[in-house]
């Protein structure tokens, strides 16, 4: 039987060659890697396209190992030589310029061109990233919705608790009254003092009731001139208990005469509030004989500034920036609320706040708001 003719050969021979254009043209035009190795590992063939994904060119990554590319060997050789399926493995690499990438490789045991093993790589950066930001904004959407349930909760909360509040101030009210009235009690001077003291606790505690159903129901501002130091005092006040608690010293270097802001009193005193919690909680990670907080009150220019300082253990560089982004914590059970809650508070009142870190101990926290002209 006689062989192929010289046209015949010609012809497949022009088959083959057009073929391998074919496939050449259409790797390039791919946006995957596609790469070959043989049993030792060795790369036999590179598509055209690699620099891509990698930044790298073929006669590059021909010097280089499949594992240097990829970052590790991605199975066993063994193993390889067995394996039949197509293998999807995703990977973060990092390209030639540095940058890090996600890809999706596609493995295959085959056998052309001398290689036993085809690698196929997608580049998936954009999509896990589309995939992080979906996911992020889903657990914000969650939270915000918790968040929700709690301020309704909250309401209601205020309600009950408020009830005994008044049954203790109209009790003690009338306490005061008999005493008042009856000379003949030996400890009636102590008592009346004690019962006193029992209605002015109550009313500040009904007073904090009150402001949290307001803030649930979410009322516009109050505003009205205010003296910072009061607010200030106020709030020491409120926090004594806590202070003595965790074994943290109060400090007030309040200035005088300080000109008044138009501000709400509610706002500004959850403000700080908010930054002495929080102070004392960063304290809980140093020895109670270095645990201080200072507030202090000055002028700057036309504003009146509160600074709240801790000996806390400071604030890397890097997350100052962040400390006010929403849902943004360091606390393990943190909503990472409570600053963000702050800062749009203070701004809202035309002024800002910020957070400093001097040293490798300690943070402060400033805000300011514009004084009001003296009469």
């Amino acid at each position: 039987m006689s062989g192929p003719t010289n046209g015949g050969r010609a012809r497949a021979y022009q088959d083959l060659r057009e073929s391998e254009e074919l496939h050449r043209i259409t790797l390039s035009s791919m946006s995957d890697a596609v790469f070959l190795t043989d049993d030792d590992g060795r790369l036999t063939f590179v598509c055209p396209n690699v620099d891509v994904i990698f930044g790298y060119a073929p006669d590059e990554v021909h010097a280089m190992t499949l594992g240097r590319l990829l970052g590790e060997n991605l199975f066993d050789r063994a193993d390889l030589a067995a394996r039949t399926e197509i293998t999807n493995i995703e990977r973060e690499v990092t390209s030639k310029s540095g940058e890090r990438r996600t890809i999706l490789i596609h493995i295959k045991a085959v056998s052309i061109r001398g290689g036993t093993v085809l690698y196929a790589c997608r580049d998936i950066t954009d999509r896990k990233r589309a995939e992080d930001e979906l996911r992020a904004a889903r657990l914000d959407l969650a939270h915000a919705s918790r968040l929700a349930l709690v301020g309704e909760l909250m309401a209601s909360i205020a309600h009950e608790i408020k009830q005994p509040l008044t049954s203790i101030l109209t009790n003690a009210g009338a306490g005061l009254l008999l005493l008042e009235h009856d000379a003949r009690a030996d400890a009636a001077p102590e008592l009346v003092e004690i019962l006193g003291d029992i209605r002015e606790q109550s009313r500040l505690a009904g007073g904090v009731i009150e402001r949290l159903r307001a803030l649930a129901a979410n009322r516009p501002l109050e505003r009205r001139p205010l003296d910072v130091n009061e607010v200030a005092d106020d709030v020491l006040r409120l926090v004594e208990g806590d202070a003595r608690r965790r074994s943290v010293v109060l400090a007030a270097d309040l200035t005088s005469s300080l000109p008044a802001v138009d501000a709400d009193r509610v706002c500004l005193q959850q403000v700080v509030l908010n930054l002495l919690m929080n102070a004392m909680d960063a304290m809980d990670q140093v020895t109670t004989e270095d645990r201080r907080l200072t507030v202090q009150t000055r002028r700057v220019g036309d504003a009146v500034e509160v600074a709240v300082s801790d000996t806390g253990p400071g604030i890397p560089p890097e997350r100052l920036p962040q400390l006010f982004a929403a849902f943004f914590t360091t606390k393990k059970d943190g909503l990472g609320l409570g600053l963000a809650i702050a800062r749009s508070l203070v701004e809202a009142h035309g002024g800002r706040i910020w957070a400093d870190a001097p040293g490798e101990r300690g943070a402060t926290f400033r805000l300011t708001l514009p004084g009001l002209p003296t009469p």
